[in-house]
Order: structure tokens, then C-alpha cells, then sequence
């Protein structure tokens, strides 16, 4: 009887993943309905991902597409609608005509063509449950545990200096919204520092110099009371990406405006 009761729970289990599952549902086994989302995916997204940025996952790119789904459905939804801050992903990209729906549903095309594997699928569902919705702790939990541990963020150093202050529960776990309140807790202080603008403006200058990759020149740094909005152009998404951390944390930055791009955003803006 217990056993019984067992496989009926795990069976239950299996079939609220396979219920819950977006590529699942009956309209896309519709072969018009594809046909209208691959009509749709022609005129909206195939500049992209059919080839011409080389950073945006390709179609048919199983491998590419599986570690994007890894965060979750909703999570991939959100870089769709909402697009990813210094790439060439604009929001819906670029067609603000579309509905939410529509963004959605091409999702769900990108990821059918792609092939998903269903433990993948499986997975992703899972971490959506968790509700996680913090895009940089969702960056930082790469092994998709749910909560942080120390080496997750050893290469962002005030993280790593503050975690066992934050981490509440001493238990090496940091959930999401201990992250949230030492990041904030590291904002609030940073803010609070204050220095001259022109010396602000020298030490982010200083800092951007020493990313490795980054052009000698071309690299625009204007601050205005702490405020500092940032502009040029570097090769790759990846040296975009340490400038960033270079200078993220710098005391007495009050607002930063990251404007530099790619060569490949420059296409497209």
C-alpha cells in the first residue's frame, strides 16, 4: 500500500512537470501553427538568429539554447520581452508591435526547432518553481542550486568579502534575498562615499585601462555628481563584461549609465 502510494505521488509529480511544460501544449503540435510562428520568425527575429549575431543563439543550436533555458522559462521570457542591457537583444527585439503572447510563443518555436532535451526541459521547470528573479543572482547561480555559495561570487570581491556577514542562516547558503540586502547593504555604502568628479572620472578611466582587451582610446567617461555615463565601443561582449566589473563597485559612483557596446550592438542600433 505505501508503495503504491509512493509511485502515485511520483507519477502525480511527473505529470504536473509534463502539464506545466510550455512546448508540451497541443496547439504546437498544430502544423499550422507552427507554420504561422516560422512565418512570424522569418520577419522578427531570424536577422539575428539565423546568422547574423554571432553572440545570439542560432536556431537549431541545441546546446546554446539548453544553457539559456537552464534559468527557467520565465527567466528566457523576460530577456525576450524586456531584452538584455548591452547586447543587441532589444526588447522583443525591437518589435514593439508584439504582444507578450507573441514573444512567448516565438520563444517556444526558438526552443522547439533547437530540439530541447527533456531533462533539460524537466530542469528548467524545476528552477522556475523556485521563483527566482533576480537576473545577476540567477548569472551568478550557474550550477542552478537555488541559493549561492561563496565561490559563486569569488570574482566579485565586495560579494565575497560580505557573504558570511549575510549569509543570516550561517549555513554557507545564501538565499535570494539575502543577496538582494547585501547588495543593497554595498550600494547604500558606496553611494555614501563621496568623491571629487574629476577624481572619480580619473580612478574609472584608470580602472577601464586595465581590463584586458580594452581599446587604448575611444573610451568616453563624463561624470557629473557622482553620476557617470559611460560610452564606447570594445570588441566583444565578454570584454564589455569585465569593464563592467572593473569599475562596478568603485566608491562614490552614485549612478552609472554603461553605454558601451560591441561592434556587432553598433549593427544594430
Amino acid at each position: 500500500m505505501r508503495i503504491t502510494n509512493i509511485l502515485g505521488f511520483i507519477g502525480l509529480c511527473v505529470s504536473t512537470l509534463v502539464q506545466a511544460n510550455p512546448l508540451a501544449n497541443s496547439e504546437l503540435k498544430d502544423a499550422l501553427v507552427i507554420e504561422k510562428l516560422a512565418t512570424s520568425y522569418q520577419s522578427n527575429c531570424s536577422h539575428c538568429h539565423s546568422g547574423n549575431a554571432p553572440s545570439a543563439p542560432q536556431i537549431k543550436d541545441s546546446k546554446d539554447w539548453a544553457k539559456r533555458l537552464s534559468a527557467g522559462f520565465n527567466h528566457l521570457y523576460d530577456s525576450a520581452i524586456n531584452g538584455i542591457p548591452n547586447t543587441a537583444m532589444l526588447a522583443k527585439g525591437g518589435h514593439a508591435e508584439l504582444s507578450n503572447e507573441e514573444i512567448k510563443n516565438l520563444v517556444h518555436y526558438l526552443l522547439l526547432m533547437a530540439k530541447i532535451d527533456s531533462k533539460v526541459i524537466q530542469a528548467a521547470l524545476r528552477y522556475d518553481e523556485l521563483k527566482i528573479k533576480d537576473v545577476e543572482f540567477i548569472s551568478l547561480d550557474q550550477a542552478r542550486l537555488g541559493y549561492l555559495q561563496k565561490k559563486h561570487v569569488a570574482k566579485v570581491e565586495p560579494y565575497f568579502v560580505q557573504f558570511d556577514q549575510f549569509n543570516i542562516s550561517q549555513n554557507g547558503r545564501m538565499s535570494e534575498t539575502e543577496f538582494l540586502k547585501m547588495r543593497t547593504d554595498l550600494q547604500r555604502f558606496q553611494r555614501a562615499t563621496k568623491s571629487a568628479d574629476d577624481e572619480l572620472q580619473n580612478n574609472i578611466l584608470n580602472r577601464l585601462s586595465q581590463v584586458k582587451g580594452m581599446p587604448p582610446a575611444g573610451i568616453r567617461v563624463a561624470v557629473q555628481s557622482g553620476n557617470v555615463t559611460i560610452h564606447g565601443v570594445v570588441g566583444d561582449s565578454e570584454i564589455l563584461k569585465r569593464a563592467f566589473s572593473a569599475i562596478r563597485w568603485i566608491p562614490g559612483i552614485q549612478q552609472l549609465d554603461n553605454r558601451l557596446m560591441t561592434a556587432e550592438m553598433m549593427a544594430f542600433d
